[in-house]
């Protein structure tokens, strides 16, 4: 409600090391269903022969794909049938020794209803309610290397990740790979940690560095010659599995939002190549924002979160209830990872006109699974949500 926003806002300031409340974020109206989950299987593994790096173009680095076909424009394509899917869900495995696989997939238990129409946000939900910039330096190390600031990482390539289990981190596509090839920087590929050092009296926080063993990839993201139409961003993420495990160190779950739940709030933080920001708090700090969603499909959702390049990759979360707690009573509060941002995009609209957008990419029920397959390998462990 107009109270609750205005009662919310009140909690935030732009001052270093001040703790960002978030307990007024979000009313009690949504909660984290349970839900029953597609279990996908890989069925064959093959190596790839191929000319797999070259150097990231300019499109690449800024994290933007020309003519993508955008909500509106994909609300008018027919759902994806069975066997596209496994196809797309299909992915490419990069090992830190240079070799790739290819892995064909089996989804099961699918929903083949296609996707929901997108919907639009309330003209209530107004872009200067957020202020000029919604972001905020976490600059104290106590809240840097605490629960949830603690789960953005830093990419070696200049991204941001969010750690989903003590070894694996969820980042964008075009991180590491810009549709056709792999950049040069995957070769040696680590993730930055936030960890506390003591220096004299003081505890400082510093990059601990962990190389990558191995990264993942959707065939939805690679582009495709037999398509007329790309849909790569709805498949812009990776998985990459850290070569020893973070220790201490709690990570963010990853999550399907309810179907019918537009948010009214998304968060994220990450590590955004902004000079200024750098020069008034000296290096690179954890930047955190929230904003509302403007409008969302199945698979995309589109927002005026304020963001840099640096800032794509990062886990996109929601806070919901759990479902209700022992006796009746309210279940806790949780934050899951509903999708990963894409960064700023140009995307096909209607007439095909091009607009500009800041983009993330929404994890549906065959995304959770197939993601969920990368962590654990086990389909036991993904048949639920």
């Amino acid at each position: 409600s107009k109270n609750l926003t205005g009662n919310c806002l009140g909690h935030f300031c732009h001052t270093p090391g001040t703790f960002l409340s978030l307990s007024c974020i979000f009313s009690e109206v949504h909660k984290w269903t349970r839900q029953k989950l597609p279990v996908l299987t890989a069925q064959k593994t093959e190596l790839q022969e191929k000319r797999l790096f070259r150097r990231p173009t300019a499109d690449a680095k800024g994290g933007e794909v020309s003519k993508l076909c955008g909500i509106e424009c994909q609300s008018g394509l027919p759902p994806l049938n069975p066997s596209e899917q496994e196809r797309i869900l299909g992915y490419e495995t990069m090992y830190d020794n240079g070799t790739c696989t290819r892995t064909d997939v089996r989804l099961r238990g699918w929903n083949t209803t296609g996707p929901a129409p997108y919907v639009s946000s309330p003209s209530r939900r107004k872009r200067q309610v957020y202020g000029a910039d919604g972001r905020f330096v976490i600059s104290d190390w106590h809240f840097i290397t605490n629960y949830p600031f603690a789960t953005a990482v830093r990419l070696s390539t200049g991204c941001s990740g969010v750690l989903v289990s003590p070894k694996h981190v969820l980042t964008a596509a075009n991180c590491i790979h810009d549709g056709s090839y792999y950049l040069e920087s995957v070769k040696s590929l680590k993730v930055g940690v936030k960890t506390n050092q003591q220096k004299g009296e003081l505890m400082q926080p510093v990059f601990r560095w962990i190389r990558v063993k191995q990264t993942r990839i959707p065939q939805g993201w690679i582009h495709s010659r037999n398509s007329s139409v790309s849909l790569a961003t709805d498949y812009d993420y990776a998985l990459l599995e850290l070569k020893r495990a973070v220790k201490q160190r709690k990570f963010m779950e990853i999550g399907v939002a309810p179907r019918t739940f537009l948010p009214a709030r998304i968060h994220f933080s990450s590590y955004d190549e902004d000079k200024s920001l750098m020069a008034v708090r000296g290096g690179e700090k954890v930047v955190y924002r929230f904003c509302s969603v403007v409008k969302e499909s199945d698979d995309l959702m589109y927002q005026h979160c304020d963001a840099r390049p640096g800032a794509t990759g990062a886990g996109v979360y929601v806070r919901l209830r759990q479902e209700d707690g022992q006796e009746g009573g309210k279940g806790k509060w949780q934050r899951r990872v509903i999708g990963v941002f894409s960064g700023h995009q140009w995307v096909q609209v209607g007439d095909g006109e091009q607009r500009d957008f800041n983009v993330a990419v929404r994890i549906t029920p065959a995304k959770y699974a197939q993601i969920c397959h990368w962590i654990h390998t086990d389909p036991s462990h993904c048949k639920t949500l």
